[in-house]
């Protein structure tokens, strides 16, 4: 099998829905989905047998973004008027790779601020909020 690479970008990354999307894309620095498992312990029986324990996946869309102090249209002023929805979300990590993501996250509030006379950056970490799909990108 031959080797394949992509590197993240260009792409993009939206909340919401379509008639009121936000574009993060232009503001980010590093994305990522990050799926987790949670596996509880097996159950012992007297029998000697053991019942499996119940496995939950989840995931989180982390990244950081540039700081914008341009006024009420900055990401770091939606992030925290919207802070606790549930938003849907579409990543596309490359325009060439012909991968998307879609699924619905949780909003939360980030950081303002940083060091002095740096163009500082903020994390996000926002919770996923039932499954992620990956899909392809239409061709064109």
């Amino acid at each position: 099998m031959a080797i394949k690479s992509h590197k993240l970008g260009p792409g993009f990354l939206k909340f919401g829905e379509t008639a009121s999307l936000q574009e993060f894309g232009s503001q980010c620095t590093a994305v990522k989905l990050e799926p987790s498992v949670d596996e509880e312990d097996n159950i012992p029986v007297l029998s000697g047998e053991e019942l499996e324990g119940d496995e939950t996946e989840s995931y989180m869309l982390t990244g950081s973004f540039l700081q914008d102090y341009g006024g009420m249209t900055s990401l770091l002023v939606w992030c925290k008027t919207n802070a606790g929805k549930v938003l849907p979300f579409e990543f596309t990590p490359s325009t060439a790779g012909g991968l998307t993501i879609k699924g619905s996250v949780k909003i939360r509030a980030v950081a303002i601020g940083g060091d002095v006379k740096t163009r500082n950056t903020t994390d996000f970490e926002f919770k996923g909020i039932g499954d992620w799909v990956p899909s392809a990108v239409p061709a064109g």
